[in-house]
């Protein structure tokens, strides 16, 4: 039987994500305690995590799992983060790794602000990949329905 993907629900920021097991979680304080730099290097770890992950057999599924978890971790830290630090959030918009710029998208749907869109609009502008682009319309999306009409 498959365990449900960990969900993140946006009432709880910085509390633990439903279905994800308690080593998937950061502390709240975590969060606090990271400044714009700790930011910068989270969005660095994550554009380092595919080649890590490409090096591992393709049949260890557990191994790879582990990377999918450490993704899932630092997009929820880097929710929290963009409350505190969204420049630095913002600027993983240019990474040169679609991926990071997907996590990056959904962090900041979750939560969203309305600072956010000029951003967006700029990255969905030069944005080639497909998967990223559906995630960087989310997110604009849901920080436009949070400034209001």
């Amino acid at each position: 039987m498959q365990t449900p993907a960990p969900t993140l629900n946006p009432d709880t920021a910085g509390a633990q994500p439903t279905g994800a097991q308690s080593e998937d979680v950061l502390p709240p304080s975590i969060a606090i305690r990271c400044g714009a730099s700790e930011t910068a290097a989270i969005i660095r770890l994550l554009d380092q995590l595919p080649t890590a992950c490409q090096a591992i057999e393709a049949w260890d599924g557990i191994s790879r799992d582990q990377y999918q978890r450490s993704r899932q971790k630092y997009a929820r830290l880097l929710a929290d983060l963009f409350q505190r630090h969204p420049e630095a959030v913002l600027a993983g918009l240019g990474s040169p790794q679609a991926h990071t710029r997907i996590w990056i998208a959904l962090a900041i749907a979750v939560a969203p602000s309305a600072q956010a869109v000029p951003a967006l609009e700029s990255a969905l502008t030069v944005e080639e990949d497909e998967l990223c682009c559906k995630a960087l319309l989310h997110a604009m999306r849901t920080c436009m329905a949070e400034a209001g009409p």
